[in-house]
């Protein structure tokens, strides 16, 4: 996050070409441990390696609902199979059916009839809503009419288009019922899909013959072939395990606790839904492990026009059924359309389920998550699948001609033909607990840790009794015991796991938030799981995502070197591309070492020829690109790269579960309060370095989220809990170093001591080496942040944490971009591990930015990570490292950027002489603020003095504000504290430009300018009785480009106006001449102007608000006074008009014509010229010099002046939640009107920043 450079890791083998770009200003902090803005994703490589990155981006919940619209235009219908047909066309979507009207004894009915669809569901429910179009024949009241054919396409196909839609294309129609018709004829539609923010463009007309066109305009997307054939899709259920102990009917639940019976209480089959069509199984009557053996196939068009296929275990009711799980297919990740493609495939594999909590309740308020709506909150079935494609020859007669859903039985699977089951050993050990939501009350809590149902309290499976059984679920072996989740094993006697830690009563941090006393005493975790052995997927995923993880770092870096302009970005680019060239080539090495067969399915032979084909191709073409890179072509090369990074994050997910993932949950009471899910890949262990997970064997800071719609809106961006957590997953028997990861200085503290117990892993870890340190902190500014309040501003403060500790700055009113100028100092700090450790790896500091509320709790805005410098007690303070460099971050707000803030960070250790070693605070005190101190000096940015001058223009566009209109507008310039008022508009309707034009202020800016504060510009309304209205605001956040600079010293004592010639273009030589300037023809406004040598700039800036120049040739009898000139230029304009409307070729000409004379940005001599090659042959015809008249407004004539105005869009309101800055900053409906400044400087302006 840091705007440094990033440097790798001693370890991390990215040495060739990094030393290339270090540049001498680099040098003076060698610093391992400083961020990198470039990673996105925080805090960069660690020395010690014992810190895994932690994720900035914190998802808001999948499954959110949000606004859709679909609207379809029927236009015609073409070549419909039948006779005397009296045509309808019906348009569906989901339950949703709109008809068009009946078009009587037609084959080819026009309608042109619109139709709206309006939702308000979660994306991915959206997306796989199926579009229906379908003609009828002879519909009417009392009947339902003939179906003559159908299309069907699903909306997430059309929201992939371009612009979101399909415009004038043919759908072709299709008999479900005979499939071996054909085509029965074409519907011509628009489909366009709409969700909030998007904005709709129609596309370029074609001319009507191009329409007429039917196979070159299907309604098809690109890469569909124009003629699809009919293909079976065969679904193999073979039968599932883990299912959650429930039942949906009071009158069970009833009859169990007066009979006592004690059968399963569920009656489980599995419902198929693909292309809006529905195949059930048969249900198994009260079973938890129901095995089915059926396969469900679907007829349908191929490729199909529907990406996914949904699976649901589904529990049969009298009353009406539930979803106890669901699992969608990707149908492009299990097939491939390129030359050595393959047909969609998939298993037989186990499919992992995850949905709400298991413990069982009647009003299950996270049902929406079984139905795989938002991201599942623990685990809750696992099924066995397969799934094959065959395409059907329609010609032979065998063929059924139906598209009717089949269910057949199959045989039964043999048990190994998943793959060979292992015993799976998890470990983990929590460090810290802080950031605990003061809302969940005082009541102890504790953290429980699931893997499948291994861990749960609640029904545990135990090891499967033989080899030969089916991995892992057997939910009603298992035996309680004492209540707790240690089970014993008949055979064995050792206990198999302890899956929670013991309950503990949260302290007070702050007022808002709780943390745990988890001090010298860590608790640990440890569970035994037996699954079929299936990890080389996971190894695969895990070498991609480590290639892409890398290969998104230096990306990110790159484009960090060129927006803070340091030299060399082609260089850092090139190692980029040299790294994920060699990377490349060691996945092709690594996958065709795996020789074990075991449980392979064809999908997974597929995929690897398909990953290596893939990436070996990435590398030649990274190779390639490596030797083309130049410092012009960088960008161009980065978007390339960028192609790259997708096709990886595509390949490496992996559509066949293994292992299922961590659940880890924060009980209060008994309560379930919040949870974190862990994939996991990320902690599996593997002997060859590249293939093991990223977290695995590493401290990861893991954000506790809320469960289900519970997180939707604002609750949703607060953190329940922070948990610095050890995790480690891998086969028991390769167990031997998974502590080895953790930070030194512990004993482990058995559990039993009970014989055989001394292969036990320990139950806590006692860390004995306690160092304290004094963290200080010195918040300078944040800019750009997020716009709270109604008003498009916000009041922001700061809130850091740090271990136990926390902090708050103070709280800044209407801003976006707060100067805090504050240090905030925590004192005796106490971490636990070896010194050493600590100084090249300590933990993560975070920064959370909120909006303070008069009523009602402050709202969140954003969120960063840091990490300190450490000195320790017996370093120097001083130079390369200290004092730390203030370092802009990058706040998220979720997964979008919410604005930078800048600020540095040092961790100092108390040594044994108490606080007296430690550099004294001194800084400027600061009577006014109180005990508030500021940023000391040495930390805090020199600063010089600057002159910011504005030329006011006008404002242009400005709507109502509260519904009354904008009437005497005011503009306010704010920077770094100081500022300056416009002149006020009295009228805005008669006159939006402003009276006087130039203003100026002085100012103490940084002397670097990557440190510049950003200028606000805010537009207040000024109302009766003293009162003002906030229109809208801007904030310039870079004031870069508008500094100036002389372009040579030594030509200081050339007048100002020229030295503003030479900062734009140098100009041609031209003969001095007379300007005269006309407002526009209906006015009598004239203005001349003689213009002496040495304003030849000025001449060009007056010319540029309203005139041309007139010939500079010598004039004889055309010498006449200003008005003939006037009056016989007028002429000329309306002999132009007539001609123009007359001929339209002549329009072009005359366009062509002007062409010289309107660019502003050319040297003077091509207006000359462009104006002598226009003015020549009038003169023949009118013997009269003439002036050019415009009919409207300069401003529009000259495209708005943008060539020495700049346009700032004014904004007001708040920013939506699941939005980017910059797509808050495109947003139209916060958009309030624009304010136009001089983009270039003004007159006897030395020392200027300007407008």
């Amino acid at each position: 996050m840091k705007r440094s450079k990033h440097r790798a890791s001693k370890d991390d083998g990215k040495g060739k070409d990094e030393a290339a770009i270090l540049e001498t200003e680099d040098m003076r902090m060698p610093d391992p441990d400083t961020i990198s803005l470039a990673s996105v994703t925080a805090v960069t490589t660690n020395v010690s390696n014992k810190r895994s990155k932690p994720d900035i981006k914190i998802e808001p919940s999948a499954g959110r609902p949000m606004d859709f619209q679909v609207s379809v235009t029927v236009i015609e219908a073409r070549q419909l199979v039948g006779l005397n047909m009296d045509p309808v066309v019906c348009v569906e979507i989901g339950d949703d059916k709109k008809y068009t009207s009946m078009k009587e004894s037609t084959n080819c009915p026009y309608y042109n009839e619109y139709f709206v669809f309006d939702f308000h569901v979660p994306p991915d429910v959206m997306f796989d809503k199926i579009l229906k179009v379908s003609v009828i024949h002879s519909k009417n009241l009392l009947r339902s009419g003939t179906l003559v054919g159908s299309f069907k396409l699903d909306v997430g196909t059309i929201y992939t288009q371009p612009e979101h839609q399909f415009f004038h294309k043919w759908a072709t129609l299709c008999d479900p019922d005979d499939i071996t018709a054909g085509c029965k004829g074409y519907v011509k539609c628009d489909i366009a899909v709409v969700a909030k923010g998007d904005t709709i463009k129609t596309p370029h007309k074609a001319n009507e013959s191009d329409e007429d066109d039917i196979e070159g305009n299907l309604l098809l997307p690109e890469d569909v072939p124009a003629e699809r054939q009919w293909a079976r899709f065969y679904v193999k259920i073979y039968r599932a395990e883990g299912l959650p102990k429930m039942n949906t009917s009071i009158m069970a639940n009833v009859k169990k606790a007066f009979i006592g019976e004690n059968k399963d209480l569920v009656d489980p089959y599995v419902q198929v839904q693909f292309a809006g069509q529905k195949g059930k199984t048969s249900i198994q009557k009260s079973s938890y492990e129901p095995i089915w053996n059926e396969q469900i196939v679907f007829t349908e068009q191929f490729p199909p026009l529907c990406g996914r296929m949904k699976l649901q275990i589904r529990d049969s009711d009298k009353v009406n059924d539930v979803a106890i799980g669901t699992h969608f297919i990707d149908l492009r990740k299990i097939a491939n359309d390129g030359d050595k493609g393959f047909l969609p495939t998939l298993g037989p594999a186990w499919v992992n389920m995850y949905g709400s909590t298991r413990s069982y309740t009647i009003m299950d308020e996270y049902q929406d998550l079984n139905e795989g709506q938002g991201e599942g909150v623990s685990f809750r079935a696992r099924l066995l699948i397969s799934l094959a494609v065959e395409i059907l020859d329609t010609s032979s007669p065998e063929v059924m001609s139906s598209t009717e859903v089949q269910v057949e039985g199959i045989p039964n699977i043999s048990d190994n033909a998943t793959g060979k089951i292992e015993e799976f050993f998890l470990f983990g050990c929590f460090l810290e607990a802080t950031m605990i939501d003061r809302k969940i009350g005082d009541k102890p809590i504790n953290f429980e840790v699931t893997i499948g149902n291994y861990g749960s309290d609640l029904d545990t499976p135990t090891r499967p009794k033989s080899k030969k059984k089916k991995g892992g679920d057997g939910d009603e072996e298992s035996e309680l015991i004492n209540g707790s989740s240690d089970e014993e094993d008949d055979d064995g006697g050792d206990i198999s796991s302890v899956s929670s830690t013991p309950p503990m009563k949260p302290v007070i941090t702050d007022r808002n938030y709780f943390h745990l006393p988890y001090f010298e005493r860590k608790p640990c975790i440890f569970i035994k799981s037996w699954w079929q052995d299936q990890r080389r997927r996971l190894y695969n995923a895990n070498i991609m995502d480590n290639i892409a993880d890398k290969l998104e770092e230096g990306l990110n870096d790159v484009q960090e070197i060129i927006k803070t302009e340091k030299a060399y970005p082609e260089r850092r680019l090139r190692g980029v591309l040299e790294e994920l060239s060699n990377s490349c080539s060691t996945f092709v090495t690594l996958a065709n070492n795996d020789q074990n067969q075991a449980g392979k399915t064809k999908l997974d032979r597929e995929r690897v020829k398909l990953c290596m084909q893939e990436l070996e191709n990435m590398s030649q073409q990274a190779k390639t690109m490596r030797s083309q890179v130049k410092k012009s072509n960088v960008k161009d090369k980065i978007k390339l790269a960028q192609n790259f990074l997708h096709k990886l994050r595509f390949l490496s997910d992996e559509p066949q579960h293994s292992v299922p993932d961590i659940y880890i949950w924060m009980i209060s009471n008994n309560k379930r309060i919040a949870y974190a899910r862990v994939p996991s890949k990320d902690i599996l262990f593997s002997p060859v370095e590249e293939e093991t997970g990223k977290d695995c064997g590493k401290v990861q800071t893991i954000f506790f989220k809320l469960p289900g719609k519970k997180s939707f809106g604002p609750a949703g961006w607060t953190v329940q809990a922070k948990t610095e957590l050890y995790l480690w997953l891998g086969l028991s028997r390769q167990r031997k170093d998974y502590l080895s990861g953790l930070p030194n200085g512990f004993e482990e503290n058995m559990a039993v001591k009970a014989p055989g117990a001394q292969s036990l892993p320990p139950t806590s870890l006692v860390y004995s080496m306690k160092q304290i340190f004094q963290l200080r902190i010195h918040m300078y500014q944040a800019r750009s942040l997020f716009a709270a309040d109604s008003t498009g501003l916000s009041d922001p403060f700061a809130r850091v944490f740090f271990s136990t500790h926390s902090q708050v700055t103070e709280v800044l009113n209407e801003t976006l971009c707060p100067t805090w100028d504050q240090l905030l100092v925590f004192d005796n700090v106490e971490l636990y591990g070896e010194a050493g450790e600590l100084r090249d790896d300590p933990p993560i500091i975070v920064i959370e930015i909120y909006d303070q509320d008069t009523v009602g709790k402050a709202d969140f805005m954003g969120r960063t990570f840091a990490k300190p410098i450490t000195k320790m007690s017996d370093e120097h303070y001083g130079p390369p490292r200290f004092p730390p460099q203030l370092e802009y971050y990058q706040i998220y707000r979720g997964n979008c950027t919410a604005g930078e803030m800048l600020a540095a960070f040092e961790l100092l250790q108390i040594g044994p002489a108490g606080k007296a070693d430690l550099p004294p605070i001194d800084g400027p005190t600061d009577i006014d603020r109180g005990p508030i101190l500021p940023v000391p000096i040495g930390i805090r940015p020199v600063l010089s003095k600057y002159r910011i001058e504005v030329l006011f223009w006008g404002l242009r566009d400005l709507k109502r504000v509260n519904l009354a209109q904008v009437d005497r507008p005011r503009v306010d310039i704010e920077c770094a504290g100081k500022g300056i008022q416009s002149a006020l508009i009295q009228n805005y309707k008669k006159n939006p430009n402003f009276g006087t034009l130039v203003k100026w202020f002085e100012v103490d800016l940084p002397e670097n300018e990557l440190l510049h504060p950003p200028l606000n510009i805010r537009v207040v309304d000024c109302r009766a009785f003293g009162r003002y209205t906030l229109v809208g605001s801007h904030a310039v956040t870079s004031l870069r480009k508008f500094i100036y600079r002389p372009a040579d010293k030594s030509v200081n004592n050339w007048s100002a106006m020229e030295e503003v010639v030479i900062h734009t273009e140098p100009e041609p030589s031209i003969k001095k001449t007379e300007t005269v300037v006309k407002l526009d023809s209906a006015s009598d406004a004239v203005v001349k102007v003689d213009m002496p040598d040495d304003d030849k700039g000025g001449k060009g800036k007056k010319k540029r608000k309203k005139g041309e120049e007139v010939e500079e040739e010598e004039l004889d009898e055309s010498m006449l006074d200003w008005w003939s000139k006037y009056f016989a230029s007028i002429e000329t304009l309306k002999e132009v008009l007539k001609a123009q409307e007359s001929e339209a070729e002549e329009k072009e000409d005359f366009d062509s014509g002007e062409g010289g004379g309107t660019k502003k940005k050319r040297g003077k001599g091509n207006k000359n010229k462009g104006m002598t090659g226009e003015g020549g042959p009038e003169k023949k015809k009118h013997k009269i010099e003439e002036l050019k008249v415009y009919n409207r407004e300069l401003e529009y004539e000259y495209g708005t002046f943008e060539d020495w105005l700049h346009t700032f869009n004014l904004y007001r309101g708040k920013c939506s939640d699941d939005a980017d800055v910059e797509q808050n900053a495109a947003d139209e409906d916060r958009l309030i009107g624009k304010f136009k400044v001089c983009r270039q400087p003004l007159p006897n302006c030395h020392l200027s920043s300007c407008f």
